[in-house]
């Protein structure tokens, strides 16, 4: 797929994960580029892998058809916890980029402000230039105000 011109209010969904009750809550911050939150999604999985908590909170919500690219960075998921990238692009039928992730051999991979990319979906290119478009201080604001959110949700049971 290629994106063209990656505009300043593009929208991604950056995703993120954090204990809770026995399983993980999975969230997603819905970001106009680095512009602004638009909404937040969430789900709760019982098991360490995610993948399926993150398509179903996606195909539920309201913001759907506006998510262009879904971000994900996998070394910072906590412990115990991982998500497909490979699965996240063919069940939510969006580009993925995994930020550290290794990935299968066949994908697109590069690096990017000194971390590895893996890119299913778009071109080196253009996932580079989204990135760019998307992040404040080399870290996509999507995955910053993601990780604040499920942060605070995996504090929840300590109350």
């Amino acid at each position: 797929m290629r994106l063209g011109q990656v505009k300043a209010n593009i929208r991604v969904l950056g995703l993120a994960a954090a204990p809770l009750g026995g399983g993980f809550a999975a969230v997603g911050a819905v970001f106009r580029g680095r512009l602004g939150l638009d909404g937040v999604v969430c789900s709760w999985s019982p098991g360490g892998e995610v993948t399926d908590g993150f398509l179903g909170a996606l195909a539920a919500s309201r913001h759907r058809g506006q998510v262009r690219v879904v971000l994900a960075d996998e070394p910072s998921l906590p412990e115990g916890c991982s998500v497909d990238p490979i699965r996240l692009a063919e069940g939510s039928g969006k580009p993925v980029l995994a930020l550290g992730s290794e990935g299968p051999a066949d994908v697109t991979r590069f690096m990017w402000g000194g971390r590895r990319v893996t890119c299913l979906g778009l071109g080196e290119a253009d996932a580079a230039k989204l990135l760019d478009a998307v992040s404040v201080g080399g870290r996509p604001e999507a995955l910053r105000v993601a990780a604040l959110v499920a942060g605070a949700l995996g504090g929840l049971h300590k109350v």
